[in-house]
């Protein structure tokens, strides 16, 4: 176990394949972030990448061992007290993850990703920034998702590819939230969409039922989230 100290900053966690255009591009963001502590790079193919970045720090493992078992990885090697975990093709404004950083040292959140409906669009006409609790985890929550370190369970070895992103939403002891008024964008399945993962795919949501079926509603917050989910979609039926 690393001793975090009071490095309050995040760790920035990226698994990649070297396959996404945008990888130095956000690894340069993150590491010029005020608020990063440093940024581990889960290089899971060759070549050996590097960085000229005193924040940044590379594993090199020449071998892929997949997306989930990197996150894992990065999380016992993380050095701050909090942990972003970010897609190598999610484009982000600064102040997503400084939102972010504010909300979980309130302690009010498990989870922080972004609003599905912050994604490859620009906000309407006066933007409003906000933070809710959700439960409909669907879509691109996973790219981009912020905790604390103390708060991450590491994803059984069963998934490696799909379902790591609901395994921590499900786990966490308080409501995760959405971040929204921020703009992201990704092309999403940059490497997740090519056809030797797509043939993984099936066996991965087979092993998934039954390890993550079990977790539904067995955390205080899942049923009045639930249903507060479902009550704005009713209200607000364009936000579905």
């Amino acid at each position: 176990m690393k001793n975090r100290g009071n490095l309050s900053g995040f760790t920035v966690v990226i698994p990649t394949l070297q396959r996404s255009p945008d990888l130095d591009d956000i690894v340069t963001q993150c590491a010029q972030h005020a608020l990063v502590h440093e940024v581990i790079v889960v290089n899971n193919t060759d070549p050996p990448l590097r960085w000229d970045l005193p924040k940044v720090r590379v594993l090199n493992l020449g071998r892929n061992i997949f997306v989930n078992p990197a996150w894992n990885l990065g999380a016992r090697e993380a050095a701050s007290q909090l942990l972003a975990l970010i897609n190598d093709d999610v484009r982000f404004e600064d102040d997503a993850l400084t939102h972010a950083y504010q909300v979980l040292h309130r302690g009010w959140f498990g989870v922080i990703g972004p609003d599905e409906g912050s994604f490859n669009r620009s906000p309407r006409g006066r933007r409003r920034v906000r933070i809710a609790p959700f439960f409909s985890f669907k879509g691109n929550f996973g790219t981009f998702m912020c905790m604390r370190v103390r708060d991450y369970v590491p994803v059984p070895k069963a998934l490696r590819i799909w379902g790591g992103d609901d395994w921590l939403f499900l786990q966490q002891r308080k409501p995760n939230g959405v971040l929204a008024g921020y703009r992201f964008d990704t092309e999403m399945g940059t490497t997740s969409g090519s056809p030797e993962f797509q043939k993984l795919r099936k066996d991965e949501l087979d092993a998934a039922r039954p390890i993550l079926m079990p977790l539904y509603r067995t955390r205080w917050w899942h049923r009045p989230v639930e249903y507060l989910d479902r009550l704005r979609s009713a209200t607000h039926p364009s936000r579905r």
